[in-house]
């Protein structure tokens, strides 16, 4: 079985005011400074809509952009800016796998099917 990881993520940018942060979500946002990867479309969505990562992001308006980029191939790559429920992935690929190349999603099940939509339809794996 392959063991290298399917996806990345990591912290591409600050784009408002760092609300106040716990030492949970102080050490979750440290280690988001670096790369993270990720196994399965199914994992990295568990991860965004995870209780962890929800106390992180938490905030009325969104404060930080994520990349997330396909392991194999670091130029392919999309944008996801956690919202108060949900996150929206802009693809920077604009290959038009994503509608518009903006969506934004409420459950970790949509999370995944946009993920695995845009890993597919940019991979043709």
């Amino acid at each position: 079985m392959d063991e290298t990881p399917l996806l990345t993520m990591t912290k591409s940018r600050i784009i408002d005011d760092i609300p106040e942060l716990d030492d949970k979500s102080t050490m979750l946002f440290q280690t988001l400074s670096t790369l993270c990867s990720f196994h399965t479309c199914e994992d990295l969505a568990s991860f965004l809509f995870s209780d962890m990562f929800r106390d992180l992001v938490a905030a009325e308006s969104p404060w930080i952009v994520f990349e997330i980029g396909v392991y194999r191939d670091h130029t392919i790559t999309m944008e996801a800016i956690p919202t108060v429920d949900g996150i929206k992935f802009a693809d920077a690929s604009m290959k038009g796998v994503i509608p518009d190349n903006l969506v934004e999603v409420k459950t970790e099940k949509d999370a995944s099917t946009i993920l695995t939509s845009w890993f597919e339809g940019n991979t043709n794996e």
